[in-house]
């Protein structure tokens, strides 16, 4: 009687609590969308957003005050960049705002010139080739007029992928600003590769329309890199959120997906990924792992991408204030295929078997998935020591693990990572549904590990935690919310091959994660109806 007694308030003090978390989350997301420069449009009848076509004025045409927003002439410094020279796509290069003229020529004549900004004005802009630049340049831009980035888009009809530039041999200074690629609904996607020395500036820039299999036609809509170890490079407000046709990887089948952002193995400097949107990706959203230079990524949303939204890890590697959200029933409806293992973090690094790096101020939310999604946080061997903190979880979806970090004596995906191997959890929270059971908590082959300061929110409290391999660690200051009885705090850990391990401060009890863990931790928990709908 006493236990049934019981149960209705658990369950009222769960719904607060989530209330409160996905309340928080919606405010915080609308801020990170914000950042964004408003680059996810409204719905259209249906409820869906709008694809391939150009929301704003008639081509050609501007309003009041852009003159003001972007530079007229030069000489001017615009986004770190010198310009000497500050030209108009149509007054200068003919540019057709109606599509009916191609524009290749002229941006090849672009790039063929230093130290030039090109304004764009607001129209939709036809090219048929991939425009491939092969010298070193200095400081060249492109940048759309429009109020919106919406008002200028570059389309082909090529039904082949295309790359808008291809930039092979580096230089110092290229900006591209406000501007859509239009992928339609056909075949053949658009890219560019931008591979600079330093200065590599991306601005307020949408990919919209269909994304096709390799078979058809797809490309990486960005792969960036900055190649001098000195350099920088800065991607911000960069969305891509349309339907996708997902299938398997390569090597399971005839044909593979590409994903929107691609680091590779020459960024050599540092490049940093704020205020962006990538959602539906048939494979690795973000492709940032094995690499020796430094990728951080901020306030970023991503949404129902398979195998993995975020693919990154060691030293170097920051994800700082993003959220990620996995609810697969609730897909753009307009994707082809089906998901497969929608992780929200594979955190890795080849062959480098690099140590260090950290996640922090971070959501993720899984509302729904298919079974072979395994992890919100998975660590490969082939990475070592890492920090989680300040981080929340949202599961609903059982056999998913909020943190598992595999054996560096046993990688999955490269070279055994260089010592320590130690994993760091600290002021983390993770809230579980009914029926979401076992382990959330998966360390293995990882000594020295630390879990400090976080809270669990579970139904059954036995083996939330599960240590292998893993001695010397420390968990401490740890509080367990559970709705079954359980004999004894120490059943919460379940451990092996974990020697030495300190158990400290564990806090069993049916009264909930205090509110101030999730307060001062900073995190929130975004609702599904505070996202944006794919396109």
């Amino acid at each position: 009687m006493r236990q049934e007694q019981r149960e209705p308030a658990r369950s009222e003090e769960r719904m607060k609590r989530r209330t409160y978390l996905r309340a928080a989350g919606a405010s915080a997301l609308a801020v990170g969308l914000a950042g964004c420069g408003g680059l996810i449009p409204g719905k259209d009848d249906e409820g869906r957003g709008t694809v391939s076509q150009t929301e704003g004025r008639p081509s050609g045409t501007t309003e009041p005050g852009e003159e003001d927003r972007f530079p007229t002439e030069g000489p001017v410094e615009y986004r770190g960049i010198e310009f000497d020279r500050v030209l108009d796509a149509e007054r200068d290069f003919r540019m057709d705002a109606n599509g009916n003229r191609p524009i290749d020529g002229d941006i090849l004549e672009l790039m063929s010139m230093d130290r030039t900004l090109l304004r764009v004005r607001p129209g939709r802009y036809k090219f048929h080739d991939e425009h491939r630049i092969e010298r070193a340049f200095e400081n060249i831009g492109i940048v759309g007029v429009g109020d919106s980035h919406r008002d200028v888009v570059f389309w082909t009809p090529e039904t082949e992928g295309r790359k808008f530039l291809n930039v092979r041999e580096g230089g110092s200074g290229f900006l591209l600003e406000n501007v859509t690629f239009d992928h339609m609904d056909g075949d053949g996607s658009i890219g560019s590769t931008l591979r600079m020395h330093d200065k590599l500036r991306v601005h307020t820039v949408e990919h919209i329309g269909h994304n096709p299999t390799d078979n058809n036609g797809a490309v990486d809509n960005l792969i960036a890199q900055v190649l001098d170890s000195d350099g920088r490079g800065i991607i911000e407000g960069f969305v891509r959120a349309g339907p996708t046709n997902i299938t398997s990887h390569g090597h399971l089948g005839d044909d593979a997906n590409e994903g929107c952002i691609y680091v590779g193995g020459d960024h050599a400097g540092e490049l940093l990924i704020r205020d962006s949107h990538i959602e539906n990706t048939g494979t690795n959203a973000i492709y940032a792992s094995r690499v020796p230079g430094n990728v951080i990524i901020e306030n970023t949303a991503f949404v129902n991408n398979n195998q993995a939204s975020l693919r990154i890890g060691g030293e170097g590697s920051v994800v700082r204030d993003c959220r990620f959200l996995i609810d697969t029933d609730n897909a753009n409806p307009d994707n082809g295929g089906e998901y497969i293992n929608p992780n929200a973090i594979l955190w890795e690094t080849g062959s480098f078997g690099k140590t260090g790096g950290r996640i922090e101020g971070c959501e993720f939310v899984y509302r729904s998935a298919p079974p072979d999604a395994k992890a919100a946080i998975w660590a490969d061997g082939s990475a070592g020591a890492f920090t989680v903190s300040d981080t929340s979880f949202e599961i609903d979806v059982p056999g998913i693990t909020a943190i598992r970090a595999d054996d560096p004596e046993d990688p999955r995906l490269g070279a055994t990572a260089a010592k320590p191997w130690g994993v760091t959890l600290s002021n983390v929270v993770i809230d579980t549904s009914e029926g979401v059971d076992g382990a959330l908590i998966r360390l293995t082959g990882r000594p020295n590990s630390v879990i400090d300061g976080c809270c669990l929110s579970v139904s059954d409290a036995r083996g939330v935690i599960k240590l292998a391999g893993s001695p010397e660690s420390a968990i401490q200051n740890l509080n367990v919310m559970y709705e079954l009885n359980i004999a004894e705090s120490a059943d919460v850990v379940n451990m092996s091959g974990s020697a030495g391990t300190l158990l400290r401060d564990i806090n069993v009890n049916d009264a909930g994660c205090a509110a101030g863990v999730a307060e001062d931790a900073g995190t929130t928990t975004p609702d599904a109806s505070s996202l944006p709908e794919g396109r």
